[in-house]
């Protein structure tokens, strides 16, 4: 932070001009003497140091009184600003204390922090968005750095930052962005993709020039994938294939940089179809209660209108009435099509109101006496979440009560990361959606029903186009938040056309329902003849997979676990009922799975029937899933 020189001359501040005026010359003679003055002998050194007490003695009151610019914004903090014209004069300053023409570095190179504007305070916040244009809502730190940045250069000078690759991508780059194009700023763009560059900490990067010569086009240069690419990238940056995007091409959209075939496909793609968010009635977030080992509890089975359940919360199981828990999906219950079995239920106080949920009254509440014990033993955490911001008659609610309304309609289920975007449907509108890690998508009445939507979110032609839409993340994974999924382009069918879709979404559903029911069938038959939770063990991710294993694979995970069982793995018995259940279970599978994938056959040609793809065209989406 600092204050601008043609801020305070232009603002009145005639004090701070004459003193300037008057003083200017002084400091840049004096600045010129320690650059000139050799650094060999004693009382060439004894000479430098008198002549920077000198600058400093001048410099002091003049930052004295830049720093009351901006000092009265933050009364209860410690501010350090810092204004580069009295810092470095003689790249800013004239002789007679005005702002040079050619003032400004003829280079800036950086490697801003990458902390989002939460952690440094409110009022930080906010003097950044009313001083930098480019700093609009949850913005990164390092956005007002590059505006800062590009302030700093000489009419011709060239600015070099490693910075977050999402910044070509995300919503609070709209501005950055969007002045980057307008002022023909961006000159190059080297991304690095998921390769990681700092040792200690995972970030995905990119190095960003901007100058002020005036740029017309965007070099985009993208570093392959493995060690080796990374190291001949960082060898030689040049030697990277670079993509010339023009700027007039870009703006404040997230930057789709693709070329060639891909740039036209896309293109195709869009023209004729709705953003996913104009087709849909709302894309959400799941449920933030600020308290889950409270709310979010395992499902341990029902008996009449009581469940049971365990709170991590009390440490221990427990009974409550039935009324007010939904079975709870996070973004790793999301299958293709259905949602795996879900085993957490969340406790959720409210009541829909007609078009809205509404939080129970104390007196309902208490006619659940359960389940208003449960909630009183908690009362002291609750009442303290968000520094004491529950302390008050509605302490049992959540403290983010956002798209409470969302969760009891039809809907899909989008998981927050994922290597391949898909979505599992919830037509009954019975699952609720958890915290950030999946996101829910509710169909419009009018609109794509939840069965045609269903295949065209897990359709390799919607999935090609996240990719490119999406921002990377480790392993591979990309980013399906609110704002990568709500523009993809969704093709209004006509009515026979929606039908069709409709009849393999539902049958998708129904397929991938039973696979999933016919593996947890297996593992809760092998809980029972084990006596134990097998589903915990080391290697249980495998198992879920059992059709997967041969039988002497499966043997070798439950032999290392042997201890925890009532019943041994290795005895003959055992292993004669395992071989017949495993057997069976696979035969079953097999052909449910071969039911599916025959369905997602149909399904895909049907969606590239539906957006008029060319054998060309699917052969260029075909090469993805190779």
């Amino acid at each position: 932070m600092g204050v601008e020189l043609e801020e305070l001359l232009a603002g009145g501040e005639s004090l701070f001009a004459e003193q300037l005026a008057r003083d200017a010359e002084a400091i840049l003679s004096r600045i010129e003497g320690i650059a000139r003055e050799g650094s060999e002998r004693p009382e060439e050194v004894h000479r430098k140091e008198e002549l920077a007490l000198a600058v400093e003695s001048l410099r002091g009151p003049l930052e004295r009184h830049a720093d009351e610019a901006v000092l009265p914004a933050f009364p209860d903090e410690a501010a350090f600003p810092f204004h580069w014209a009295l810092e470095f004069p003689e790249v800013f300053l004239s002789a007679e204390g005005r702002p040079r023409d050619d003032g400004g570095f003829d280079a800036v190179v950086g490697n801003p922090p990458y902390v989002r504007i939460q952690a440094l305070g409110r009022r930080l916040a906010d003097w950044c968005r009313g001083r930098y244009r480019t700093a609009s809502g949850s913005f990164d730190t390092y956005v007002p750095f590059l505006e800062r940045g590009v302030e700093l250069l000489a009419p011709r000078g060239r600015l070099g930052f490693i910075v977050p690759n999402k910044l070509i991508k995300l919503d609070y780059g709209r501005r950055l962005r969007e002045w980057l194009v307008r002022q023909g700023l961006v000159e190059e763009i080297v991304d690095f993709g998921d390769a990681q560059l700092f040792e200690g900490a995972t970030n995905y990067t990119c190095i960003l020039v901007l100058s002020r010569r005036g740029a017309t086009e965007l070099v985009y240069r993208r570093v392959g994938r493995g060690e080796a690419a990374l190291r001949n990238a960082l060898a030689s940056l040049d030697a990277v294939p670079a993509e010339r995007f023009p700027l007039r091409e870009l703006g404040a959209d997230p930057w789709v940089l693709a070329t060639g075939d891909e740039a036209r496909l896309l293109r195709s793609l869009r023209d004729g179809a709705e953003p996913l968010r104009e087709v849909t009635s709302g894309i959400f977030t799941g449920l933030q209660t600020s308290a889950d080992p409270i709310y979010v509890l395992e499902d341990r089975g029902g008996r009449g209108p009581l469940r049971r359940v365990y709170s991590p919360a009390s440490d221990r199981e427990l009974e409550l009435e039935s009324d007010l828990l939904h079975p709870l999906a996070s973004g790793s219950d999301v299958d293709r099509y259905a949602f795996h079995r879900l085993r957490h239920l969340l406790l959720f106080p409210y009541r829909r109101d007609g078009a809205a949920m509404r939080l129970l009254t104390t007196e309902e509440l208490e006619a659940l006496p359960l389940t208003a014990a449960y909630l009183r033993e908690h009362e002291a955490t609750l009442r303290g979440r968000e520094r004491g911001k529950m302390d008050h008659e509605r302490w049992y609610g959540y403290v983010y009560p956002k798209s409470l309304g969302a969760h009891d309609q039809p809907k899909l289920g989008v998981p927050r990361l994922c290597a391949h975007l898909h979505a599992a449907a919830d037509p009954n509108g019975g699952t609720y959606l958890d915290n950030v890690d999946v996101n829910g998508v509710v169909p419009h009445t009018q609109g794509p029903s939840v069965w045609f939507l269903v295949v065209l979110l897990n359709s390799p032609l919607i999935d090609w186009t996240f990719r490119r839409g999406s921002v990377p993340f480790r392993g591979d994974f990309f980013s399906a938040n609110k704002q990568f999924i709500a523009p993809l382009p969704i093709r209004i069918p006509s009515k026979s056309e929606a039908n069709s879709l409709e009849e393999i979404g539902t049958r998708l559903h129904a397929l991938a329902s039973k696979v999933t029911d016919e593996r947890e069938g297996f593992l809760d038959w092998l809980e029972d003849s084990l006596g134990a939770q097998v589903r915990r063990l080391p290697g249980a991710t495998s198992l879920v997979r059992h059709e997967d294993l041969e039988l002497s694979q499966l043997l070798a995970i439950l032999r290392r676990s042997r201890a925890l069982f009532v019943q041994d793995p290795e005895a003959r018995i055992f292993r004669e009922r395992l071989a017949s259940e495993h057997g069976a279970s696979r035969d079953r599978l097999l052909e449910q799975r071969t039911s599916l994938s025959a369905a997602e056959s149909e399904a895909d040609e049907a969606v590239a029937d539906l957006y008029g793809l060319s054998t060309t065209e699917r052969a260029l989406i075909d090469r993805d899933y190779e």
